[in-house]
């Protein structure tokens, strides 16, 4: 058997149902999308205006933690010409001494923070959203 003795048939029934086409019989429609689907979901205004304001909170909140990391990679820097050397615990000592290093370290975390509770209602709204009631579900509107 040669590899085109596989292929033609193949082919053949392929040009078959090209040339017959592939529709449904009675002329129905398409099922409309159920109300359970996330698709549904994001047709909901008022829940997409919800949730891009939700991203748009985090996005300035890691603006804002990402302008105090690069404050702190710059006082790393500083700080290691300084000491002459990379050894992290000398570092780290050194660093921890400084009050601006623990002020920035501080803001960094309460920013992480932030992000995560950001994060955590934006799920908690999907979640919502496809439970009916915020708990954790199926995500296909069980309960």
């Amino acid at each position: 058997m040669t590899a085109s003795s596989i292929i033609r048939p193949i082919a053949a029934a392929l040009a078959l149902a090209a040339a017959v086409g592939c529709s449904r019989e009675g002329g129905e429609a398409a099922p409309a999308v159920p109300p359970s689907s996330p698709a549904s979901y994001m047709k909901d205004e008022a829940f997409r205006k919800k949730l891009d304001a939700q991203v748009e909170k985090r996005g300035e909140l890691a603006a804002a933690r990402n302008a105090v990391a690069a404050r702190m990679a710059e006082m790393v820097e500083a700080k290691k010409k300084e000491l002459g050397t990379d050894d992290e615990a000398k570092l780290k000592a050194a660093l921890e001494k400084d009050p601006e290093w623990n002020e920035l370290y501080r803001r960094c975390e309460d920013a992480n923070a932030a992000i995560g509770e950001n994060r955590r209602k934006t799920m908690a709204t999907v979640r919502e959203r496809l439970t009916g009631n915020g708990e954790r579900g199926t995500g296909n509107g069980e309960r």
